[in-house]
């Protein structure tokens, strides 16, 4: 009976994630964080020309 309610409760709390990933007022967040890498490389491609 308790793995039911646990089973229930893990059920709830997962949709509940990815409600939260897939709403509209996290997208511009996660675009922003997906081009983070690309951005530092960017930069330091810049500060290197910079230095020379």
């Amino acid at each position: 009976m308790i793995s039911g309610f646990m089973t229930a409760l893990l059920l709830i709390i997962f949709i509940g994630i990815v409600l939260w990933a897939y709403s509209k007022k996290n997208k511009d967040t996660f675009k922003d964080l997906s081009q983070m890498a690309l951005d530092e490389e960017d930069r330091e491609k810049t500060e290197e020309k910079k230095h020379e």
